[in-house]
């Protein structure tokens, strides 16, 4: 088979809910609807961007993924969206280009306990166990959940390619009970670890696993959050944007603007290459794509709360784009 290259995007769509719905109940769930024109900008994005595999984030369930693919993107893609834990209905998912060589398979993690309790929980739970009591609080789930798709060629059972997709933990905290939403987030991103470990053992470290999605946190080398820092300290992984040497002013992904107008922008959106992928990567097709007009040329960045409204998503989608890769 003739090498080519191999292109893998991960886009933070911002609320895809897009009726109509098949199930009335949907329509209570989903109260918000995104604008004809930020679906179109969305569609034109991603074909420009042609991808060989897209993770989304913020899907409003597959029916809104179903009129996506069907009416927006002229069923170009074959999809696949499994719902998560979600509160308010915020989905992962994977859209897959039609015409490649290969079979996928995407499985779930969300009923994977975290292990992990509020410290109010814990305190709780300590204290109805030294009673002689069961525990009050069950461990939590994952906020979504992890959404992997294997990539298989012809009939090996072996994956080619593992991606390990999530939306982690938000850094909102409505209870106040976990600021910043760093104690959850740290759980989450612990049990990604884990699960990236533990596929890794099972295919003896010959089948490359890749991390992707939004991080809700800067995950990047420098100035790592906290919550974060095991990633690093126990894994040979790294960021498309760190592989290609990507300038620091230009890893924003997005853009968030204090009271005062300040923007306080940074990555959030990662895609993160075990070592043996790391030669592959194509530098001038990798890294974060900017919206553009309809002349084809690239917006500014916004420079306001307002001019970010009026992007499609305010993600922007980070790309990788390997060579040589799946021949």
């Amino acid at each position: 088979m003739k090498k080519k290259e191999f292109s893998i995007c991960s886009f933070n769509v911002e609320n895809l809910f897009l009726p109509p719905y098949s199930k009335e109940e949907s329509y209570a769930l989903y109260k918000y609807e995104k604008s004809k024109d930020k679906v179109e900008r969305l569609a034109k994005a991603i074909r420009d961007i042609d991808s060989d595999i897209i993770f989304l984030c913020e899907v409003g369930g597959e029916d809104s993924l179903q009129n996506f693919v069907e009416v927006h993107l002229e069923n170009e893609y074959l999809y696949s969206l499994m719902p998560g834990n979600s509160e308010r209905g915020i989905e992962l998912a994977y859209l897959i280009k039609k015409g490649t060589d290969y079979t996928f398979k995407h499985l779930t993690h969300k009923r994977r306990p975290l292990n992990f309790n509020y410290p109010h929980e814990e305190k709780e739970n300590y204290y109805q166990m030294s009673m002689g009591k069961k525990r009050v609080y069950p461990s939590h789930l994952p906020s979504r959940d992890i959404a992997e798709l294997r990539i298989f060629k012809g009939d090996s059972e072996k994956p080619s390619l593992i991606l390990l997709g999530v939306h982690l933990k938000s850094q909102l905290d409505k209870e106040g009970i976990d600021f910043g939403g760093r104690l959850r987030r740290k759980a989450e991103f612990k049990q990604l670890i884990e699960t990236y470990k533990v596929l890794n053992k099972r295919y003896h470290q010959k089948v490359p696993i890749i991390l992707l999605g939004d991080f809700n946190g800067k995950a990047c080398r420098d100035e790592t959050d906290s919550e974060f820092t095991n990633l690093y300290e126990t894994t040979d992984l790294e960021d498309v944007l760190e592989v290609i040497n990507e300038p620091k002013e230009a890893r924003v992904s997005i853009h968030i603007f204090d009271k005062q107008g300040n923007d306080l922008g940074h990555q959030l959106d990662y895609i993160f290459l075990p070592k043996m992928l790391h030669s592959k990567v194509d530098p001038k097709r990798s890294g974060l794509y900017n919206y553009k007009n309809e002349e084809g040329a690239p917006f500014p960045r916004p420079t306001s709360l307002y001019e970010r409204y009026q992007l499609p998503s305010d993600h922007f989608p980070i790309v990788c784009t390997l060579k040589d890769f799946l021949t």
